[in-house]
């Protein structure tokens, strides 16, 4: 994998070759922890099953395939879920205004002495008459371009574009309680994620996750590739200036199935001689064929002392994605903007148990 922080880097690359992906992703947790989400732009949705289609019959294939998934959970339980493709025309980056839209959906960085801050606004409506419509701020210091950076003969590219900002989210939502208005504060998280060929060619499964404690961050990519591992984590100063610690090695243990046969592990450590970092994934909150999501615990003795703090687990097994005996279960979650609407999705009853 190669890592970088650098804001210049944060364009759509239109130069990726077709079976690319590329994505935006933002998240948050509130600070009293009842309220999370996960947003997702994507310019090239890697768990497109029309995309792979395309690329079967035409592996030289244009177009593009923009999407974006959006996740709200409270207390741990998904409240709203979306998740749509659309046509390539539906996505616009203009490298002016620093801003990216997808439908009706968009966000715009700004950047003003030494502060960073993102807007990002939703406006959608479901088949299922669910509806989300608001917006989401995040700002805080400027990270260092120099805090990560490391070149390979890798074909991903992640840029840890801010490991920790403040949020607030204003939303307006009909979801799965009903009607409801979410004003709420937090802490949250950016990056911006480039593949050059197909994730399952890259690595056979990755975790990651970051948990905000008081007076840092930790980040943790831990990448199993074919050849080789990549584990990494970081323990990164507030102001996203410094890295604290740095570890090159994860035990990774208490591994289970769910009822799809994806097995992966529910506890992560990382010892170094000065500290320890033990990680519980808690509560699973997305859960499928090649995906999972968890909002986790984590647990930190760093220099004599106790932190505690929670945060967003992932995990994916990218091979999955191939396998056409679950594209069934894709097809009642991806909307596509082309094709008729599968009939789980116009169901408020029946879209929600496939969250």
């Amino acid at each position: 994998m190669n890592i970088t922080t650098d804001l210049d880097q944060v364009s759509p690359d239109y130069n990726k070759p077709p079976e690319g992906y590329e994505w935006w992703y933002f998240d948050g947790i509130s600070h009293d922890g009842e309220f999370s989400f996960v947003i997702i732009f994507y310019h090239e949705n890697p768990f497109s099953t029309k995309k792979i289609k395309k690329l079967e019959a035409d592996p030289l294939q244009t177009g593009a395939h923009p999407a974006i998934s959006v996740s709200v959970y409270r207390n741990s339980k998904p409240v709203y879920y979306s998740f749509f493709e659309f046509k390539e025309n539906a996505f616009h980056w203009d490298a002016d205004q620093l801003s990216l839209k997808v439908e009706n959906n968009s966000f715009r960085y700004g950047l003003k002495n030494n502060e960073f801050s993102y807007e990002l606004y939703l406006d959608q409506q479901l088949p299922s008459g669910y509806e989300l419509k608001g917006s989401i701020t995040g700002k805080g210091r400027v990270t260092d371009p120099t805090l990560l950076s490391s070149e390979s003969k890798d074909k991903h590219l992640w840029n840890l574009v801010h490991p920790s900002l403040e949020f607030k989210a204003d939303l307006n939502m009909k979801g799965k309680n009903g009607e409801e208005v979410i004003e709420t504060e937090g802490l949250g998280y950016h990056d911006h994620n480039i593949g050059y060929e197909p994730m399952k060619e890259s690595f056979k499964d990755w975790y990651w996750g970051r948990y905000h404690f008081k007076d840092f961050t930790l980040i943790y990519y831990l990448m199993e590739k074919h050849d080789d591992k990549q584990f990494e984590a970081w323990l990164i100063d507030r102001e996203n200036r410094t890295v604290l610690e740095h570890f090159g090695e994860a035990e990774l243990s208490y591994k289970s199935s769910n009822v799809l046969g994806l097995r992966s592990a529910r506890k992560i450590n990382l010892n170094k001689p000065q500290v320890t970092v033990n990680i519980n994934l808690k509560d699973k909150i997305d859960d499928g064929p090649f995906y999972q999501r968890f909002i986790g615990n984590s647990v930190i003795n760093y220099k004599g002392q106790v932190f505690a703090a929670q945060g967003i687990s992932e995990y994916i097994y990218p091979d999955n994605i191939y396998k056409k005996i679950f594209w069934p279960l894709v097809h009642m979650r991806l909307n596509y903007a082309e094709d008729a609407t599968h009939w789980v999705q116009k169901s408020p009853l029946m879209y929600p148990w496939t969250w």
